[in-house]
């Protein structure tokens, strides 16, 4: 029988989706206390001003809160040490993450560690591996359509100190409740917009080549990459096309339930390294290798990138499994470039003289994902790959 009929499904996460429903936050935060910390970036949700009409929906349902902004794109380690002694000392009950991968990553971070006490880096595995027993709750609101943040348990986090980037993730870090809606994502600039719609159709198509690929997965995959495929060029002419928005908002969410049941590859294992040393945007840093890394690894995964170039339009005349995978590389730089984010790592700013390192920070740090990648990848392989997207 088929090993991918060998499973486990566990998503505890009350999502919330549509438009409008952010209004029901404070209705559905009632039950976790009197008090949210809300973990947010510098400036976007206030220029917006969701966080004050966040903060008011709260307020109407008698929840106060705290405001923790001083997040930045690939978060810290000690800025989610800091978050969570203001937490603690705010006898916050909740911990809410309003915006991008970013906010939403730290919140699930500050909860732990504000409840189940120690450092963050604790928590990964080059800093010990320690596993919490308890995390606040936590309720995610993204403005983006991107992370999969929302429907998932991962938080990535940096270490300023070693340039290390590690995700993690716990079933204490799933959020309790997640609102999703496409409304707030209006406000999204072309480029945020490119970048993260490309970062959930890599969830999505990672997750359908991981060799834990399963039924449920490999639905919400498909129809995730489908969704991105149409949808994220209109997103970029059109931010205001709401129709758009929302059709990438639950290709966000799906992408994020299948890193869940399935997880990422060595993709997401060779990026982080890049946004760590270089402080790169981590979408823009999938796309620079994601064309190359799949072209690599396509002899060993053929069947499935054939179904990956159907997905995204291959014309229904060929037929033969060795073109069209070989189409779905053709395919995948087809939707980079109508958004105008099909980049090199040179375009990145990354240094030639860098990918022997990036290619063992990659293995080290995230090796796990590795594994789980057709095609048995050695360091040696990972630096041909970054080599091959110079």
């Amino acid at each position: 029988m088929d090993k991918t009929m060998n499973f486990e499904y566990f998503l505890p996460t009350r999502i919330v989706f549509g438009v409008g429903t952010v209004n029901k936050v404070g209705k559905l935060a009632r039950n976790l206390g009197k008090k949210a910390m809300i973990v947010t970036g510098r400036s976007s949700a206030k220029k917006t001003g969701l966080l004050d009409e966040v903060i008011s929906i709260l307020e109407k349902s008698g929840i106060e809160s705290v405001v923790f902004d001083d997040i930045v794109p690939n978060p810290l380690s000690s800025t989610v040490d800091k978050g969570a002694e203001i937490a603690n000392r705010e006898k916050c009950d909740m911990v809410i993450g309003l915006g991008g991968g970013s906010p939403i990553d730290s919140a699930k971070l500050i909860a732990v560690v504000a409840k189940d006490g120690g450092r963050c880096w604790e928590y990964t595995g080059s800093g010990g591996g320690r596993v919490p027993k308890a995390a606040l709750p936590i309720i995610a609101i993204p403005t983006t359509h991107g992370t999969g943040t929302e429907s998932d348990p991962f938080a990535v986090v940096t270490n300023s100190e070693t340039n290390e980037k590690i995700g993690v993730g716990f079933d204490q870090t799933f959020p309790v409740i997640s609102v999703v809606d496409p409304e707030v994502m209006k406000t999204l600039p072309p480029y945020q917009t490119a970048a993260t719609g490309m970062d959930a159709f890599y969830h999505a198509i990672e997750s359908y080549i991981n060799t834990n690929h399963q039924p449920t997965s490999d639905l919400l995959a498909m129809e995730a990459m489908a969704l991105i495929n149409h949808y994220l060029p209109i997103a970029y002419t059109d931010g205001n096309n709401i129709e758009a928005r929302t059709a990438l908002a639950w290709a966000s969410t799906a992408a994020g339930i299948c890193e869940t049941l399935s997880g990422c590859i060595a993709n997401h294992s060779l990026e982080h390294p890049i946004s760590a040393h270089y402080d790169a945007t981590h979408g823009a840093g999938l796309c620079a290798t994601g064309p190359a890394f799949f072209d690599y690894i396509r002899p060993h995964t053929k069947e499935r990138l054939a179904r990956v170039a159907q997905i995204m339009g291959a014309p229904e005349s060929v037929i033969d499994i060795n073109r069209l995978s070989e189409m779905s590389i053709e395919l995948i730089h087809r939707l980079q470039k109508s958004v105008e984010i099909d980049i090199t790592l040179k375009e990145l700013g990354v240094e030639r003289s860098m990918l022997g390192r990036l290619a063992e920070d990659a293995m080290r740090t995230m090796g796990g994902l590795v594994e789980v990648t057709p095609g048995d990848l050695k360091t040696e392989d990972l630096k041909k790959i970054l080599e091959m997207s110079y």
